[in-house]
C-alpha cells in the first residue's frame, strides 16, 4: 500500500517548512518559491556550495578573519575554524596542516599568546592534532 497524492504533498510540506525554518530570513528569500525539497537543497547548494572565484575569496578571508573572543568556548572556536577549513577544501583550496596550525593559533586570543610562545618553541614542525589536544587541554 503505497502513499497518497495527497499524504505525499503534505509530507514534502512538512519537510520544505523544517528546511525553511532552520535557514535565516535573509537566505529565505532566496528560495521562497523552490517547489519541492530537492528543488529547494539544489537551489541551497547553488548558492552556497559554489566553486566560484568569489565563493574562494570569501571563504578565505572567513578563515584569516577568525577570531576567538576572550572567553569563547575553545571547542566552539574550533568546530567553527574546522568548518571552515572543510568549506575550503570543498572549494579546491588545499591548506597545509602548517598552515592550518598558523591560522588556528593566530585565531586565539592575546590571552593565549604564552601556549602560542610554548607550542611555537618546542615544535620542529607543527601538528595540527598536537595544537588541538594543547587547546583542549588548557
Amino acid at each position: 500500500m503505497g502513499v497518497s497524492d495527497e499524504e505525499s504533498k503534505k509530507l514534502e510540506w512538512k519537510e520544505k517548512s523544517k528546511i525553511k525554518f532552520c535557514i535565516l530570513d535573509s537566505v529565505l528569500l532566496n528560495v521562497l518559491d523552490e517547489a519541492t525539497v530537492k528543488d529547494l537543497w539544489d537551489r541551497l547548494g547553488t548558492l552556497y556550495q559554489s566553486k566560484s572565484l568569489v565563493n574562494k575569496l570569501f571563504l578565505q578571508k572567513k578563515l584569516y578573519n577568525l577570531r576567538m573572543k576572550e572567553g569563547d568556548s575553545v571547542v566552539e572556536h574550533l568546530n567553527t575554524f574546522n568548518i571552515v577549513v572543510s568549506q575550503l577544501v570543498y572549494v579546491d583550496i588545499k591548506i597545509s596542516d602548517e598552515d592550518k596550525c598558523i591560522s588556528l593559533l593566530g585565531s586565539l586570543p592575546d590571552l593565549w599568546d604564552s601556549l602560542v610562545i610554548a607550542i611555537g618553541s618546542n615544535a620542529t614542525a607543527l601538528q595540527f592534532d598536537e595544537i588541538v589536544s594543547s587547546l583542549l587541554m588548557e
